[in-house]
């Protein structure tokens, strides 16, 4: 696996000599132990395993305050979509703030109320992703469990009052499918998306994510192991562009992708500080399709869970509208 020096960013970006010492090493010792096979890697990259990816990231978030439990799930995540090119990866590492515990975490998730095809869950301001995970597997759990009282063939749980980033939707969608089920997923997140050129970020990059489960007639129904029975799974942002994109794209001082991402002016740039921090904002793609797309997971994810009222919502939409979508 090739990691730019983005992992060495977040390390050094900890205020903490020995914290800093003891992480670097442990990159550094990792170049030692790999295959003498693998070529040189470029310039500006390491090489590191999966495993010591996996693990490091997870050491780093136990450094910022989170439990071993909640810090190697994270790790997990993070490291999943890395390895498919996803910017929910690692690059979530470089400023550590994002991913620190909030100062109102107040401990595990709990189901607040349920009924037998759905619930909602306080997240209590714990990760994202396990606010998600926590979600998805209590889903899973609703339409698979037969016995007296079947729950019946659908179930809908959401989670409100997380505290970091949910992550890559298509994990929780494709451990569903893996389950022989259909997975939809939706979040909601802080506004950085313009509806229209010159508007307010009245969205966030509001991902949505399905997984269908595959089965060849021709194989065996315990063997998951071919790629016919790897489950489909797609996950896209509303936004033309991921946050962490946009991020990633300012940690390398490199340009952004063209029309993803508005000046203040509402003229289109490739300048990342200037679209999160000069006024502008990221652009929905495909115009007003996904506008409407983002305001639709805006009102499942976010208001039907709890997580934002529908006066919220209406401000979203009437900044939207004023802003010529």
């Amino acid at each position: 696996m090739m990691l730019s020096t983005t992992l060495k960013k977040v390390i050094t970006s900890y205020h903490h000599p020995t914290l800093q010492n003891s992480l670097l090493r442990s990159i550094s010792s990792t170049t030692l132990t790999l295959s003498p096979q693998l070529p040189p890697a470029p310039e500006g990259f390491i090489h590191i395993s999966i495993a010591q990816a996996q693990s490091t990231t997870k050491q780093a978030l136990q450094k910022i305050g989170w439990d071993e439990t909640d810090a190697s799930l994270q790790a997990e995540i993070m490291t999943c979509a890395e390895l498919c090119g996803n910017n929910q990866g690692l690059v979530k590492m470089y400023q550590p703030a994002l991913m620190a515990p909030s100062p109102d975490y107040a401990g595990k998730p709990i189901t607040e109320r349920e009924t037998s095809t759905s619930a909602v869950i306080n997240a209590n301001q714990s990760p994202g992703m396990l606010a998600a995970i926590t979600a998805a597997d209590l889903a899973a759990e609703k339409v698979s469990s037969k016995g007296e009282n079947d729950n019946g063939p659908i179930s809908i749980v959401s989670s409100y009052n997380s505290s970091t980033s949910s992550g890559q939707l298509a994990f929780y969608v494709e451990r569903m499918a893996r389950k022989g089920l259909i997975g939809i997923a939706f979040a909601n997140s802080p506004e950085f998306v313009a509806a229209a050129p010159g508007g307010k970020a009245v969205f966030g990059t509001n991902p949505l994510a399905v997984g269908i489960p595959a089965r060849r007639s021709d194989t065996n129904d315990d063997d998951d192991s071919t790629t016919a029975n790897q489950p489909f799974t797609f996950d896209m942002a509303t936004s033309a562009i991921a946050l962490f994109g946009v991020l990633s794209a300012k940690a390398k001082n490199e340009p952004l992708p063209p029309n993803v991402a508005y000046a203040k002016d509402g003229s289109m740039t490739t300048d990342a500080t200037e679209a999160l921090e000069g006024g502008g904002a990221i652009a929905t793609f495909g115009g007003h399709k996904g506008a409407g797309l983002a305001l639709c997971v805006e009102l499942l994810a976010g208001a039907l869970s709890g997580g934002a009222g529908l006066a919220l919502c209406v401000e979203l939409l009437a900044g939207a509208l004023s802003g010529g979508a």
